[in-house]
Protein backbone atom coordinates (compact mmCIF):
# COMPACT_ATOMS: atom_id res chain seq x y z
CA UNK A 1 0.00 0.00 0.00
CA UNK A 2 1.57 3.22 -1.18
CA UNK A 3 1.37 6.70 1.18
CA UNK A 4 -0.68 9.34 -0.05
CA UNK A 5 0.20 12.19 -1.19
CA UNK A 6 0.21 14.39 2.04
CA UNK A 7 1.93 11.92 3.81
CA UNK A 8 5.10 11.43 1.49
CA UNK A 9 5.61 14.93 0.97
CA UNK A 10 5.48 15.27 5.19
CA UNK A 11 8.13 12.74 5.29
CA UNK A 12 10.68 15.11 3.71
CA UNK A 13 11.51 16.03 7.64
CA UNK A 14 13.80 13.51 7.13
CA UNK A 15 15.90 15.55 4.60
CA UNK A 16 15.02 19.08 5.88
CA UNK A 17 15.81 18.56 9.48
CA UNK A 18 19.49 17.93 9.22
CA UNK A 19 19.55 20.74 6.14
CA UNK A 20 18.25 23.27 8.84
CA UNK A 21 21.08 22.01 11.31
CA UNK A 22 24.00 22.24 8.24
CA UNK A 23 22.49 25.90 7.19
CA UNK A 24 21.67 27.43 10.65
CA UNK A 25 25.32 28.75 11.07
CA UNK A 26 25.50 31.38 8.62
CA UNK A 27 21.22 31.49 8.07
CA UNK A 28 20.92 34.55 10.05
CA UNK A 29 23.56 36.60 8.74
CA UNK A 30 22.61 35.75 4.98
CA UNK A 31 18.77 36.92 5.74
CA UNK A 32 20.52 39.85 6.95
CA UNK A 33 22.68 40.23 3.55
CA UNK A 34 19.89 39.34 1.47
CA UNK A 35 16.42 39.21 2.97
CA UNK A 36 14.62 41.63 0.93
CA UNK A 37 15.91 39.77 -1.94
CA UNK A 38 14.67 36.66 -0.87
CA UNK A 39 11.52 38.33 0.18
CA UNK A 40 10.52 39.84 -3.11
CA UNK A 41 12.11 36.51 -5.21
CA UNK A 42 9.38 34.14 -3.11
CA UNK A 43 6.51 36.68 -3.68
CA UNK A 44 7.29 37.09 -7.24
CA UNK A 45 7.94 33.79 -8.31
CA UNK A 46 4.13 33.20 -6.51
CA UNK A 47 2.62 35.69 -8.71
CA UNK A 48 4.10 34.66 -12.07
CA UNK A 49 2.67 30.82 -11.07
CA UNK A 50 -0.94 31.91 -10.18
CA UNK A 51 -0.55 34.12 -13.57
CA UNK A 52 0.57 30.85 -15.34
CA UNK A 53 -2.49 29.04 -13.46
CA UNK A 54 -4.74 31.53 -15.37
CA UNK A 55 -3.14 31.22 -18.84
CA UNK A 56 -3.43 27.84 -19.03
CA UNK A 57 -7.60 27.50 -17.87
CA UNK A 58 -7.98 30.60 -20.05
CA UNK A 59 -6.24 29.39 -23.85
CA UNK A 60 -5.95 25.85 -22.90
CA UNK A 61 -9.78 25.87 -22.21
CA UNK A 62 -8.83 23.22 -18.54
CA UNK A 63 -11.50 23.95 -16.49
CA UNK A 64 -10.29 26.57 -13.28
CA UNK A 65 -10.29 23.57 -10.39
CA UNK A 66 -7.97 21.17 -12.79
CA UNK A 67 -5.71 24.13 -13.95
CA UNK A 68 -5.37 24.78 -9.75
CA UNK A 69 -5.13 21.48 -9.03
CA UNK A 70 -1.99 21.43 -11.87
CA UNK A 71 0.04 24.49 -10.33
CA UNK A 72 -0.19 22.65 -6.76
CA UNK A 73 2.20 20.09 -8.45
CA UNK A 74 3.87 22.30 -11.02
CA UNK A 75 5.16 24.20 -8.02
CA UNK A 76 5.22 21.01 -5.72
CA UNK A 77 3.15 22.68 -2.75
CA UNK A 78 1.26 20.21 -1.02
CA UNK A 79 0.25 23.27 1.46
CA UNK A 80 -1.43 24.88 -1.48
CA UNK A 81 -2.92 22.12 -2.45
CA UNK A 82 -4.58 21.83 0.77
CA UNK A 83 -6.01 25.71 -0.02
CA UNK A 84 -7.59 24.51 -3.40
CA UNK A 85 -9.58 21.35 -2.26
CA UNK A 86 -11.42 23.55 0.42
CA UNK A 87 -12.51 25.97 -1.70
CA UNK A 88 -14.33 23.46 -4.30
CA UNK A 89 -15.78 20.03 -3.75
CA UNK A 90 -14.56 18.86 -7.19
CA UNK A 91 -11.93 16.14 -7.72
CA UNK A 92 -10.15 17.47 -10.54
CA UNK A 93 -7.27 19.32 -7.96
CA UNK A 94 -5.89 16.08 -6.66
CA UNK A 95 -6.07 14.94 -10.72
CA UNK A 96 -4.11 17.86 -11.85
CA UNK A 97 -1.79 17.71 -8.92
CA UNK A 98 -0.86 13.77 -9.63
CA UNK A 99 -0.26 14.48 -12.98
CA UNK A 100 1.97 17.62 -12.40
CA UNK A 101 3.72 16.78 -9.45
CA UNK A 102 6.35 14.44 -10.89
CA UNK A 103 6.69 17.49 -13.81
CA UNK A 104 7.36 20.19 -11.16
CA UNK A 105 9.67 17.67 -9.55
CA UNK A 106 11.79 16.65 -12.81
CA UNK A 107 11.50 20.09 -14.19
CA UNK A 108 13.07 22.12 -11.44
CA UNK A 109 16.05 19.43 -10.77
CA UNK A 110 17.06 19.76 -14.69
CA UNK A 111 17.09 23.23 -14.17
CA UNK A 112 19.78 23.47 -11.24
CA UNK A 113 21.50 20.84 -13.30
CA UNK A 114 21.56 22.58 -16.99
CA UNK A 115 22.00 25.90 -15.52
CA UNK A 116 25.48 25.66 -14.36
CA UNK A 117 26.65 23.65 -17.39
CA UNK A 118 25.04 26.09 -20.04
CA UNK A 119 26.74 29.06 -18.24
CA UNK A 120 30.07 27.16 -18.02
CA UNK A 121 30.10 27.70 -14.34
CA UNK A 122 33.37 27.04 -12.20
CA UNK A 123 32.16 25.32 -9.45
CA UNK A 124 35.07 26.23 -6.85
CA UNK A 125 34.86 29.83 -7.21
CA UNK A 126 31.16 30.10 -7.27
CA UNK A 127 31.25 28.40 -4.25
CA UNK A 128 33.60 30.92 -2.96
CA UNK A 129 31.21 33.26 -3.64
CA UNK A 130 28.49 31.78 -1.16
CA UNK A 131 30.76 32.88 1.58
CA UNK A 132 28.88 33.94 4.52
CA UNK A 133 30.47 34.69 7.94
CA UNK A 134 29.05 32.75 10.94
CA UNK A 135 26.32 33.73 13.48
CA UNK A 136 27.81 35.66 16.50
CA UNK A 137 26.48 32.62 18.43
CA UNK A 138 27.89 29.97 16.28
CA UNK A 139 30.04 27.55 18.86
CA UNK A 140 33.77 27.78 18.51
CA UNK A 141 35.36 24.15 18.62
CA UNK A 142 37.07 24.83 22.27
CA UNK A 143 33.77 26.14 23.23
CA UNK A 144 31.91 22.58 22.03
CA UNK A 145 34.65 20.62 23.79
CA UNK A 146 33.22 21.99 27.43
CA UNK A 147 29.41 20.56 26.21
CA UNK A 148 27.63 17.24 26.60
CA UNK A 149 27.50 14.99 23.47
CA UNK A 150 24.14 13.44 24.01
CA UNK A 151 24.33 11.37 21.11
CA UNK A 152 27.59 12.49 18.89
CA UNK A 153 26.29 11.37 15.70
CA UNK A 154 23.16 14.20 15.33
CA UNK A 155 20.40 11.27 15.58
CA UNK A 156 19.12 12.98 18.97
CA UNK A 157 19.53 16.52 17.31
CA UNK A 158 17.42 15.62 14.18
CA UNK A 159 14.79 13.92 16.05
CA UNK A 160 14.61 17.05 18.34
CA UNK A 161 14.49 19.29 15.57
CA UNK A 162 11.94 17.05 13.79
CA UNK A 163 9.71 16.63 16.96
CA UNK A 164 10.04 20.73 17.09
CA UNK A 165 8.52 21.20 13.72
CA UNK A 166 5.65 18.87 14.11
CA UNK A 167 5.29 21.31 17.02
CA UNK A 168 5.68 24.06 14.53
CA UNK A 169 4.05 23.19 12.02
CA UNK A 170 0.40 22.44 13.61
CA UNK A 171 0.19 25.40 14.63
CA UNK A 172 -2.75 26.76 12.18
CA UNK A 173 -3.49 30.75 11.06
CA UNK A 174 -6.79 31.23 10.28
CA UNK A 175 -7.95 33.17 6.91
CA UNK A 176 -11.55 32.63 6.26
CA UNK A 177 -13.96 30.74 7.61
CA UNK A 178 -12.07 27.51 5.92
CA UNK A 179 -8.57 28.14 5.03
CA UNK A 180 -6.40 27.63 7.19
CA UNK A 181 -2.12 28.40 6.65
CA UNK A 182 0.42 26.04 8.05
CA UNK A 183 3.81 25.22 7.58
CA UNK A 184 3.60 21.42 7.85
CA UNK A 185 5.87 19.03 9.00
CA UNK A 186 8.61 19.38 6.29
CA UNK A 187 8.53 23.25 6.84
CA UNK A 188 8.30 23.15 10.99
CA UNK A 189 10.93 20.70 11.16
CA UNK A 190 13.24 23.58 8.53
CA UNK A 191 12.92 25.70 10.73
CA UNK A 192 13.47 24.00 13.95
CA UNK A 193 16.78 22.79 12.74
CA UNK A 194 17.82 26.45 11.35
CA UNK A 195 17.10 27.38 15.51
CA UNK A 196 19.58 24.92 16.88
CA UNK A 197 21.93 24.87 14.24
CA UNK A 198 22.09 29.01 14.97
CA UNK A 199 22.29 28.71 18.41
CA UNK A 200 24.54 25.26 18.25
CA UNK A 201 23.30 24.12 21.93
CA UNK A 202 20.66 24.24 24.37
CA UNK A 203 22.28 24.66 28.05
CA UNK A 204 24.84 21.81 28.16
CA UNK A 205 23.78 20.04 25.41
CA UNK A 206 25.46 20.05 22.04
CA UNK A 207 23.84 20.46 18.59
CA UNK A 208 26.64 20.49 16.48
CA UNK A 209 27.62 17.81 14.36
CA UNK A 210 29.87 16.41 12.30
CA UNK A 211 28.80 17.43 8.29
CA UNK A 212 28.94 13.70 7.10
CA UNK A 213 26.71 12.27 9.57
CA UNK A 214 23.79 15.23 8.68
CA UNK A 215 24.07 14.37 4.68
CA UNK A 216 23.88 11.27 5.89
CA UNK A 217 20.42 11.09 6.88
CA UNK A 218 19.59 14.21 4.61
CA UNK A 219 21.02 11.50 1.22
CA UNK A 220 18.47 8.59 3.34
CA UNK A 221 15.44 11.10 3.80
CA UNK A 222 15.53 12.33 0.42
CA UNK A 223 16.00 8.97 -1.14
CA UNK A 224 13.06 7.71 0.34
CA UNK A 225 10.62 10.55 -0.84
CA UNK A 226 11.49 10.02 -4.75
CA UNK A 227 11.26 6.35 -4.19
CA UNK A 228 7.23 6.82 -2.63
CA UNK A 229 6.51 9.79 -4.94
CA UNK A 230 7.69 7.77 -7.95
CA UNK A 231 5.41 5.03 -7.00
CA UNK A 232 2.46 6.77 -6.16
CA UNK A 233 2.81 8.58 -9.61
CA UNK A 234 3.31 5.57 -12.03
CA UNK A 235 0.08 4.48 -10.18
CA UNK A 236 -2.76 5.23 -12.65
CA UNK A 237 -0.88 8.04 -14.41
CA UNK A 238 -1.38 6.44 -18.25
CA UNK A 239 -5.35 6.01 -17.17
CA UNK A 240 -5.42 10.30 -15.70
CA UNK A 241 -4.27 11.27 -18.82
CA UNK A 242 -6.09 9.41 -21.08
CA UNK A 243 -9.16 10.62 -19.79
CA UNK A 244 -8.04 14.71 -19.82
CA UNK A 245 -5.94 14.59 -22.49
CA UNK A 246 -2.03 15.39 -22.86
CA UNK A 247 -2.58 18.96 -23.21
CA UNK A 248 -2.70 18.44 -18.98
CA UNK A 249 1.20 17.36 -19.33
CA UNK A 250 2.07 20.44 -21.09
CA UNK A 251 0.31 22.29 -19.21
CA UNK A 252 1.71 21.50 -16.22
CA UNK A 253 5.82 21.84 -17.83
CA UNK A 254 4.59 25.25 -18.81
CA UNK A 255 3.78 26.75 -14.62
CA UNK A 256 6.81 24.72 -13.91
CA UNK A 257 9.69 26.14 -16.07
CA UNK A 258 7.81 29.21 -16.64
CA UNK A 259 7.88 29.80 -12.88
CA UNK A 260 11.19 28.02 -12.04
CA UNK A 261 13.06 30.02 -14.94
CA UNK A 262 11.36 33.44 -14.34
CA UNK A 263 12.43 32.83 -10.50
CA UNK A 264 15.95 31.91 -11.56
CA UNK A 265 16.20 35.10 -13.34
CA UNK A 266 15.09 37.48 -10.87
CA UNK A 267 17.45 36.00 -8.32
CA UNK A 268 20.60 36.43 -10.64
CA UNK A 269 20.06 39.23 -12.99
CA UNK A 270 17.66 41.13 -11.31
CA UNK A 271 18.91 40.87 -7.46
CA UNK A 272 22.40 39.97 -8.46
CA UNK A 273 22.67 36.81 -6.33
CA UNK A 274 25.72 34.25 -6.93
CA UNK A 275 24.91 31.75 -9.63
CA UNK A 276 24.70 29.15 -7.31
CA UNK A 277 22.74 31.32 -4.54
CA UNK A 278 20.33 32.67 -7.48
CA UNK A 279 19.55 28.32 -7.67
CA UNK A 280 18.84 28.28 -3.89
CA UNK A 281 16.46 30.81 -4.34
CA UNK A 282 14.67 29.64 -7.27
CA UNK A 283 14.68 25.72 -5.26
CA UNK A 284 13.21 27.58 -2.07
CA UNK A 285 10.45 29.42 -4.12
CA UNK A 286 9.38 26.76 -5.93
CA UNK A 287 9.22 24.75 -2.32
CA UNK A 288 10.92 22.11 -3.97
CA UNK A 289 13.46 19.75 -1.47
CA UNK A 290 14.11 17.94 -4.14
CA UNK A 291 15.78 20.23 -6.36
CA UNK A 292 17.82 21.19 -3.54
CA UNK A 293 19.22 17.75 -3.52
CA UNK A 294 19.58 17.71 -6.97
CA UNK A 295 21.59 21.57 -6.62
CA UNK A 296 24.08 20.08 -3.25
CA UNK A 297 25.23 17.40 -5.80
CA UNK A 298 26.11 19.64 -8.42
CA UNK A 299 27.93 22.72 -5.68
CA UNK A 300 29.00 19.99 -3.30
CA UNK A 301 28.90 22.57 -0.93
CA UNK A 302 26.50 23.10 1.78
CA UNK A 303 26.19 26.74 1.98
CA UNK A 304 23.75 26.73 -1.02
CA UNK A 305 21.02 25.34 1.63
CA UNK A 306 20.87 28.73 3.13
CA UNK A 307 19.06 30.12 -0.09
CA UNK A 308 16.82 27.63 -0.30
CA UNK A 309 15.97 27.81 3.66
CA UNK A 310 15.54 31.49 3.33
CA UNK A 311 12.36 31.52 0.58
CA UNK A 312 11.15 28.31 1.30
CA UNK A 313 8.97 29.59 3.90
CA UNK A 314 7.69 32.65 2.32
CA UNK A 315 6.74 31.22 -0.42
CA UNK A 316 5.07 28.54 1.24
CA UNK A 317 2.96 31.10 2.94
CA UNK A 318 2.15 33.08 -0.29
CA UNK A 319 1.48 29.69 -2.26
CA UNK A 320 -1.89 29.09 0.30
CA UNK A 321 -3.35 32.70 -0.63
CA UNK A 322 -2.55 32.60 -4.58
CA UNK A 323 -5.43 30.36 -4.95
CA UNK A 324 -7.89 32.15 -2.70
CA UNK A 325 -7.12 35.31 -5.01
CA UNK A 326 -7.71 33.02 -8.69
CA UNK A 327 -10.92 31.89 -7.30
CA UNK A 328 -12.11 35.02 -6.57
CA UNK A 329 -11.76 36.14 -10.08
CA UNK A 330 -12.06 33.41 -12.29
CA UNK A 331 -13.77 30.63 -9.59
CA UNK A 332 -17.43 29.86 -10.72
CA UNK A 333 -19.63 32.87 -9.87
Amino acid sequence: MFLSWRSITEVLFLFLAPIGLMAGKTFVNNVKKNGLSFLFIAILTCIVGGILIVFVSQFMGIPIELALGLGTGALTSTAMLGTVTSLTPSPLPGVGYGISYVVGLVGVVLLVQLVPKMLHADRVAENEKLTVPESKTALSKESQKQLIDFEPHGLFGIALAIVLGVLIGSFTIPVGPSIKISLGNGGGALIAGIILGHFGHIGPVNFTYEKRNMELVRDLGLAFFLMQAGANAGAGFVEVVSQYGIKLFFAGVIITLGSSIASFLMAYRLFKLPLFGALGTTTGSMTSAPSLGALLEVTQDNRVSNYYAATQPVATVFLVFMPQLIWMFFGPK
